[in-house]
């Protein structure tokens, strides 16, 4: 009789965890919007003038973009695929239609450093997000910057790479706040679709008509900053 209750019982936690796996989302997009500020008088003069700002990230098992709408002055999208060592930038703004293709070698000392050393604490907060229950994460840089990250395990990319979506973080951001300089931002998703309509042309590695393409050191000499 207790070998019948043992094998039920290792039946239904078998079971359980199949049906958490099949839950798991690990395609789709989310949109968030990003609140910026500061408390420099000319930086939030400039975040006054530029208007709402967004950001989309779609992703599947093999590709991730992102496309961040800074109001009227600047969209900035990064294309990316698993197993593929080059990004696609694309930058269309008041300095044109720009593009770019960069590698993990184009980073310079000080960025590789910010992508590789990072320290990420897995908090044990929840609280809920767009209906999902999200976990609390605080994610500091080597150049002790941090950010505060909630996390939804319930959709977890299987490819996350670069600013948004990251390895240590076992889940979905659906809120993050961070400083970068003198800048504060806030992003709070509003929106969520698992699927994914024209993949082929989002996550296309090809650069599109109408923009030109530069070189990271070009860019640096334009003072774009490159990456």
């Amino acid at each position: 009789m207790k070998t019948m209750k043992i094998k039920s019982i290792l039946a239904t936690a078998l079971m359980m965890v199949s049906l958490t796996t099949m839950a798991q989302i690990k395609k789709g997009t989310v949109s968030y919007d990003v609140y910026m500020s500061s408390d420099d008088p000319n930086v939030s003069a400039y975040v006054d003038q530029m208007g709402e700002s967004t950001l989309d990230i779609h992703f599947t098992e093999f590709n991730i973009r992102t496309d961040l709408i800074m109001g009227s002055f600047m969209t900035n999208s990064t294309i990316s695929e698993i197993d593929y060592d080059t990004s696609l930038v694309l930058m269309d703004g008041m300095m044109g239609k720009i593009a770019m293709k960069v590698t993990d070698e184009d980073m310079s000392d000080d960025q590789r450093a910010a992508f590789e050393n990072v320290d990420v604490e897995l908090v044990d907060e929840t609280k809920e997000i767009m209906g999902y229950t999200c976990k609390k994460a605080y994610v500091t840089t080597e150049d002790e910057n941090e950010s505060v990250v909630w996390y939804t395990e319930e959709i977890l990319p299987v490819y996350r790479k670069g600013q948004f979506l990251s390895e240590e973080i076992p889940g979905l951001p659906l809120e993050m706040e961070a400083k970068n300089g003198k800048m504060n931002m806030r992003m709070v998703a509003y929106k969520f679709k698992s699927k994914i309509k024209n993949e082929k042309e989002i996550f296309s590695l090809e650069v599109p008509e109408g923009f030109k393409i530069y070189t990271p050191e070009e860019l640096k000499k334009m003072g774009m900053g490159g990456r």
